[in-house]
């Protein structure tokens, strides 16, 4: 476990520290070079957003679970924060930050219903748990309008800086720059999670729980502890989606797509990098709305599987590792 971990250890170049700040510079400065630009802002936006997810997903992965249900908090910190701007009026930002917290108590749910669970039988059951709340708000007309979804969501606001008016609910490259910024504190949650003391124990649980047990580790408080935060990440994604699209539905939020991509991306930039998640979705959603969704519209989802393939094939930790290792020889 030693020699992984040690092997595992962020490490920090001076070309892999070069190249992440000239493709920060990159993401800052592009939308200042093209001024009619509205498709590039609103894929590279999403990207951000499901780069997120990915981070939310990973967090939780680093005990060594692996889960396919996190549309469950997605849907739920969707459906939190609109039915909160519906019903009471209150203002985005705070239903965004409360509405995120419905997906934080299913994932205690989660913890205390699953913590007995490894392996496929932990996927298996987190698969299932996204049709419980699915079915629940499919039936509860009087609350969610059910099957029929909500429509006219409050769009995100506009913020004033002296002279200066910023439209988040209406200005795609507005959009964007909000979501790069959550997508960068995102990143710095995620490597704080991996470096920190806590990050060491959560990651100790995946290698062996017994050997980490011993050594003092709290086995169910840091693998719930990192349960809570991957959930609240995830349910964040699921409230800016709601007010960035403006109507949700059951099947929309709820499904085996917003699962699974979570887990793909992950795989894809890398598992055992911070940037790995923000890796995989700045690559992998960009090229299937760009490229592969014009020429293939009824198929371009398979790009996922194919990737997924290709790097287990032949880069099983993932291209920011492979990255990494290249760096370094260089």
């Amino acid at each position: 476990m030693g020699c992984k971990a040690m092997h595992e250890r962020p490490g920090k170049p001076i070309a892999a520290t070069l190249l992440l700040g000239i493709n920060v510079c990159a993401l800052l400065v592009w939308p200042l070079l093209i001024e009619d630009g509205a498709i590039y802002y609103q894929v590279l936006g999403m990207a951000c957003l499901y780069a997120t997810l990915a981070i939310g997903w990973n967090i939780y992965g680093l005990t060594g679970a692996i889960s396919l249900g996190h549309a469950a908090f997605f849907g739920l910190g969707a459906y939190g924060s609109a039915l909160l701007q519906h019903y009471f009026g209150w203002s985005v930002p705070l239903t965004i930050l409360l509405g995120a917290l419905t997906g934080a108590l299913y994932g205690i749910f989660w913890s205390l219903a699953f913590h007995r669970l490894r392996g496929a039988y932990l996927a298996l059951a987190t698969l299932a748990s996204v049709e419980i709340p699915k079915v629940v708000i499919d039936n509860w007309d009087s609350l969610t309008h059910g099957s029929m979804g909500l429509v006219g969501i409050a769009r995100l606001p506009s913020v004033r800086f002296g002279g200066l008016t910023i439209d988040f609910g209406n200005d795609l490259r507005a959009q964007y720059y909000l979501l790069l910024l959550i997508m960068f504190l995102g990143g710095w949650i995620h490597r704080n999670a991996m470096t920190s003391k806590w990050g060491w124990a959560i990651r100790s649980l995946r290698e062996n729980e017994t050997a980490a047990s011993m050594l003092g580790v709290n086995v169910f408080r840091s693998r719930f502890q990192a349960l809570l935060l991957s959930a609240y990440l995830t349910g964040i994604c699921g409230a800016l989606y709601a007010h960035l699209v403006g109507l949700i539905e059951p099947a929309l939020v709820f499904n085996l797509h917003l699962s699974g991509i979570p887990l793909v991306l992950s795989l894809f930039g890398g598992r055992y990098q911070f940037y790995g998640p923000i890796l995989g979705g700045l690559l992998l959603y960009p090229i299937d709305q760009l490229c592969f969704h014009p020429w293939l519209p009824a198929g371009h989802t398979a790009l996922y599987g194919l990737m997924i393939i290709l790097t287990i094939l032949f880069s099983p930790r993932g291209i920011g590792a492979w990255l990494q290792q290249h760096l370094k020889s260089a």
